[in-house]
């Protein structure tokens, strides 16, 4: 596997971590470091170089707030690896959260320097919820990866 074997943190990837408390209307600071695990990862070369994954993963999201909850993250994506090195991936992830649940989507990719992620709308106190955000991360072996995301989350 390679560096972006682990991409889909996404962080999540994706990546969304509240600050304290949330109240209506709030845009809340979201930003931390990020650590995965991959799950799957099943790759298949549809012609020499060229290779699709389907990828599942699950991460931590450690907030730079020591006081803010942690959130454990569950995502999914679609990679692809072309014969000239290139590769792009997107997928979601659903944080688990005191609360109810954050979903988001991320776009990674050999023409970004940085990652991105969309908050989509979540469930319970996060229902309707939008924002935005950046991240990256390396991998720190065929399975692990860990890196930092900073964005906002905004509560309707």
């Amino acid at each position: 596997m390679n560096v972006l074997n682990l991409s889909i943190t996404a962080a999540a990837t994706l990546l969304l971590s509240g600050f304290g408390t949330a109240n209506a209307g709030e845009t809340m600071k979201d930003e931390g470091v990020i650590t995965c695990v991959n799950d799957k990862w099943d790759e298949k070369e549809v012609e020499k170089g060229h290779k699709l994954v389907d990828a599942v993963q699950r991460c931590m999201l450690i907030p730079t707030d020591r006081a803010a909850e942690k959130v454990v993250e569950d995502c999914v994506g679609k990679y692809e690896y072309m014969a000239d090195g290139s590769w792009k991936g997107s997928g979601t992830c659903t944080d688990n959260r005191k609360g109810g649940k954050l979903y988001n989507s991320w776009e990674e990719g050999s023409h970004l320097k940085e990652y991105s992620y969309k908050v989509t709308g979540g469930t319970e106190k996060y229902a309707g919820a939008s924002g935005e955000g950046t991240y990256y991360y390396d991998n720190l072996s065929d399975t692990l990866a860990g890196g930092t995301y900073k964005g906002t989350i905004v509560l309707p």
